[in-house]
């Protein structure tokens, strides 16, 4: 599991395998579910020689709670794509968020 910066900025993660951790790099612009492959990194092969692939899928955490910092720079950053947004919060939303529910 990742964060949307890092999907979006690309990161280097630890992913346990049979033989310890391995370094996985995360590239640029990496989506949600995407899936890379560690090669000969997975379970030995049934009567032959060698192991498998080992595959990694991409989780992307989408905050569920902004500070009113990372709301500002996340509605800048849609703006600056061109992507519509709901700017304001409706009072019930603000109340929600006053209680932490």
């Amino acid at each position: 599991t990742i964060g949307i910066a890092q999907a979006a900025l690309g990161t280097k993660v630890r992913v346990p395998t049979l033989d310890g951790e391995e370094e996985l790099v995360v590239p640029p612009g990496t989506q949600p579910g995407q899936v890379f492959r560690l090669e000969g990194k997975g379970m030995p092969r049934l009567r032959r020689s060698g192991r498998g692939d080992q595959l990694v899928q991409v989780k992307v955490e989408v905050p569920r709670r902004l500070s009113e910092r990372e709301r500002e720079l996340l509605l800048e950053l849609a703006q600056l794509r061109g992507e519509p947004v709901v700017g304001e919060r409706s009072f019930f939303q603000r109340m929600k968020d006053a209680f932490n529910l």
